[in-house]
């Protein structure tokens, strides 16, 4: 049978829109992060015991840690550690939906973690990157910082020699609101093998660091600070030498004098008999998260294990065991209290 021109047009037409609405569809699916929607990617809040943070999707079986979502709670930036090396991944809600993850554009290349700042417009991270930004990682880790700009994230630059000494390392960094400077370091002058440290901002420089003391710090290992917004608070990691070496959350609140509390075990709602550290809050204060190697937590089948560009080579079994939870932040609200009894906080 002969088809006209006409039909042939028709056809043509008809068959361009099939296909143009699949590739639409498609494209639509694989900018599409799983059916997450709303604040904090759909889940229930938690109460006052931990949850994993969105299990098989964020928390996987890879070494997942740190969460940092912006005020608007519209990104979510988190860290994935594993060799060769980690990265910054970032995902945002868009359309209504949150999108997949992406390889952070000041990372990808060297390991380190960080903190954001309460106004969503700043980051402080650790790295191994060399100073010029390219090359072969160093040995040791520094501070670097990134500012939001008009057009996206700016160019990382490194704390200047005050805070990136040659002879030590200076990781794991926290910002307050003023633009004071917390990290850990196992600079000469601590107490112990590494102490937590704060440099305070000085609207251009930042002064020489200075040792937050017995209060904070030990003759053991002291480490991955999170400083709150107003520097009220601060929570750490430590090795607790009576938990064969793990690592506890430990908190500490400011006094009026300006002294810190003696710092206090964050106890079992917190702590397991695994290790807890890189403690954040969230920008509305309302959950504290923190990372922990307590659940060894095998990813559903259908969980993708690459999540775009330069991440491949993190495809492999067995690659990390630590995931991220979170915990209503009353429970930092709790100590607080406990301290005022103490006549600590005055």
């Amino acid at each position: 049978m002969m088809l006209s021109g006409k039909t042939y047009l028709t056809v043509f037409v008809v068959l361009l829109m099939l296909v143009t609405c699949h590739i639409h569809e498609t494209q639509k699916k694989e900018s599409v992060f799983y059916p997450l929607k709303g604040p904090y990617l759909g889940q229930n809040p938690p109460g006052m015991t931990p949850e994993i943070f969105t299990p098989g999707i964020i928390s996987t079986g890879h070494n997942e840690r740190i969460a940092a979502f912006t005020p608007d709670g519209k990104e979510l930036f988190y860290a994935l550690w594993g060799a060769p090396h980690g990265v910054i991944l970032h995902l945002r809600e868009a359309n209504g939906h949150w999108t997949k993850p992406e390889v952070a554009p000041f990372s990808g290349h060297y390991q380190g973690d960080f903190t954001m700042s309460s106004d969503g417009n700043t980051i402080v991270f650790s790295s191994n990157s060399p100073f010029n930004g390219t090359g072969k990682p160093l040995d040791d880790y520094y501070i670097w910082i990134v500012k939001r700009t008009e057009n996206g994230w700016g160019k990382p630059k490194p704390f200047g020699p005050l805070i990136n000494l040659s002879e030590s390392f200076a990781g794991c960094p926290t910002i307050s609101d003023n633009g004071n400077l917390y990290f850990f370091s196992d600079r000469a002058g601590g107490k112990g093998n590494d102490d937590i440290w704060m440099s305070e901002y000085l609207g251009g420089p930042y002064a020489k660091p200075v040792n937050l003391g017995d209060s904070i710090n030990t003759d053991g290992f002291d480490l991955d600070p999170f400083i709150a917004p107003d520097e009220s608070y601060i929570i750490f990691a430590r090795i607790d030498k009576e938990r064969t070496g793990s690592f506890d959350l430990y908190i500490s609140f400011k006094k009026k004098t300006g002294i810190w509390t003696q710092a206090e075990n964050m106890g079992d709602k917190i702590n397991s008999n695994g290790s807890e550290y890189c403690p954040t809050v969230s920008p509305d204060g309302r959950y504290f998260f923190f990372t922990s190697n307590r659940t060894i937590y095998e990813p559903f089948s259908e969980i993708p294990l690459t999540y775009g560009r330069k991440l491949k080579i993190l495809n492999s079994p067995g690659n990390g065991s630590s995931d991220i939870y979170w915990i209503d932040a009353k429970t930092i609200e709790e100590f607080k209290l406990g301290a005022l009894k103490k006549g600590e906080n005055q």
